[in-house]
C-alpha cells in the first residue's frame, strides 16, 4: 500500500490558481506572470494526462534532466532523474486509474525563467484488484524554462502514510 501511495503523490497533478502576492512577481511584469501562469497551467494538463493514464515515462518527458536529485517522495530522495522514473514506474504497476483532486494550490513567478508551485489535495486510485483508496498529498515544485518550455526541475512530494 505504501508503494502505491508514494506513486499517487509522484504522478503528479499540477492543477494551478494563481493569486498575485509573489515574492519574486514584483520583477515580472503582469503580462509576462500572467503568460508564465498559463504556460505552467498548460504543461499541468500535459503531466495530468501522462499521470492519469499510468504513463511515468510521457511524465518524465517534462523533467529536466540534470545532475541534481528531481524528486523526494515521503522523505526519499530520488538522487538521479532514471531512479526517479524507475521509482514512478514500479509504484504505478498494480494500478488500473489514479486520480487528482486538488484542494489548493498556489504559483510564485520567481523570474521570466523560474516559478514555484505549492499544492495539496487528494488522489484516489483503483488497484487491480479493485481496491480503491484516496490518500492525502502535499507538493512543492520547481520548474524552469531552460529555452523555449517549461519543465519541472525538482519536486518534493508528501503522503500521510494510510
Amino acid at each position: 500500500m505504501l508503494k502505491h501511495s508514494g506513486a499517487l503523490a509522484l504522478a503528479l497533478g499540477l492543477s494551478l490558481t494563481v493569486t498575485a502576492v509573489d515574492l519574486g512577481a514584483q520583477a515580472v511584469p503582469p503580462d509576462q506572470r500572467q503568460s508564465i501562469e498559463a504556460a505552467i497551467r498548460a504543461l499541468h494538463v500535459k503531466l495530468r494526462e501522462a499521470a492519469e493514464k499510468l504513463d511515468a515515462a510521457a511524465l518524465y518527458a517534462h523533467v529536466l534532466d540534470t545532475d541534481t536529485p528531481p524528486i523526494i517522495e515521503d522523505g526519499e530522495l530520488r538522487w538521479t532523474r532514471a531512479a526517479a522514473l524507475a521509482a514512478t514506474t514500479s509504484g504505478l504497476q498494480g494500478l488500473t486509474r489514479i486520480s487528482y483532486h486538488y484542494t489548493r494550490d498556489h504559483i510564485t513567478v520567481l523570474s521570466p525563467t523560474t516559478a514555484l508551485w505549492v499544492a495539496e489535495g487528494n488522489a484516489t486510485a483503483t488497484l487491480a484488484d479493485g481496491r480503491e483508496f484516496t490518500a492525502p498529498f502535499a507538493e512543492t515544485l520547481v520548474l524552469v524554462r531552460p529555452e523555449t518550455e517549461w519543465q519541472l526541475l525538482h519536486a518534493h512530494r508528501s503522503a500521510p502514510n494510510q
